[in-house]
């Protein structure tokens, strides 16, 4: 079997393009030919469009994974969808939480043609119930979808870490790590607004930022206006296994966004013992502290319960980090 993995690559290191590139390891490690077709190569419409049909009509079985929230989006599952009729067949992956609220306001020929679009799949993965349900609703037969979170790491890599973070993290207690994109979505402002107060009881507190975005400099100057400027690590886009390693030294993961799917980092960080404050929306595993969304006082008293038990029963980050 052949199989084309079509979506983002990293970097960014984004939940979509980090489950992308770790199926590809897995088939790799496990013997099946497989490459990755760069999604964002769609801008050079005429290569990409070449390269896809060069697998399809050799019988590869195309696998696109897809936000499904956007114009693009569709257009890309679209053409895949009848590149895959051409010979190995296809499956779709739509990975956003955002995409229920898409087909919700989108006028009724949109969701036509994204039902046309769903059905050229043999079968339409979704990662939270509500993007099934949202399938579904537009034509989609109920026995082609499957409901599968994205996978996750059951360890963090035993990987180098820059000795300067290091030093940051030994100055911070408790420590806060968050990934996420520098878009309104992702409630970095919401966060921002909480770890000010949250100064007030924890003077040393400290927060692990990791992602990109087209607004980081106003991100940058959210957190001077703040005064967290040393409080708040914005590392950038980084490396999957620094991510969790660092995650791994974080008392508490937030995850403050205001939409969202079944986020990959929210399951990775409970898969390695770190207690996870999330917003309540998307699909949330059980064991996370739910928090209204946009709610600052309902964030704290999450983290604040997170850190109660952490501190008190877990091994110091100064520790850990010691031992490393």
């Amino acid at each position: 079997m052949k199989i084309l993995l079509i979506g983002p690559r990293p970097p960014p290191h984004g939940g979509i393009s980090v489950h992308v590139s770790g199926i590809h390891q897995r088939l790799i490690a496990a013997g099946v030919q497989c490459v990755i077709l760069d999604s964002s190569l769609i801008t050079d419409r005429l290569r990409f469009v070449r390269e896809l049909a060069s697998y399809a009509v050799c019988g590869w079985t195309l696998q696109v994974h897809t936000n499904g929230h956007n114009r693009n989006s569709w257009l890309l599952a679209l053409l895949c969808g009848m590149a895959g009729r051409w010979n190995g067949g296809s499956s779709l992956t739509i990975h956003s939480g955002m995409m229920p609220g898409y087909l919700r306001t989108s006028p009724s020929w949109r969701r036509k043609l994204i039902g046309f679009v769903c059905r050229l799949y043999s079968q339409v993965i979704c990662v939270g119930p509500a993007i099934q349900d949202a399938a579904i609703s537009v034509g989609t037969l109920a026995e082609r979808t499957e409901l599968a979170p994205a996978s996750l790491a059951a360890e963090s890599p035993d990987v180098p870490l820059d000795p300067q973070v290091l030093a940051w993290i030994q100055l911070h207690q408790p420590v806060i790590s968050t990934t996420l994109f520098f878009r309104p979505e992702y409630g970095f402002d919401l966060l921002i607004e909480g770890l000010a107060r949250l100064r007030e009881r924890y003077p040393s507190i400290g927060c692990l930022v990791m992602g990109s975005g087209e607004r980081r400099q106003q991100a940058e100057t959210l957190v001077r206006g703040a005064g967290l400027e040393n409080d708040v690590l914005l590392l950038g886009d980084v490396n999957h296994d620094i991510c969790l390693a660092l995650m791994r030294r974080s008392h508490v993961f937030v995850r403050p966004t205001l939409q969202d799917g079944d986020s990959m980092s929210v399951r990775e960080a409970l898969a390695l013992g770190v207690p996870v404050v999330a917003s309540r929306v998307g699909s949330r595993p059980p064991a996370v502290t739910l928090f209204h969304p946009g709610d600052v006082e309902d964030m704290l008293s999450g983290i604040d319960l997170a850190l109660a038990g952490n501190l008190r029963t877990g091994q110091s980050i100064q520790e850990s980090c010691a031992s490393t």
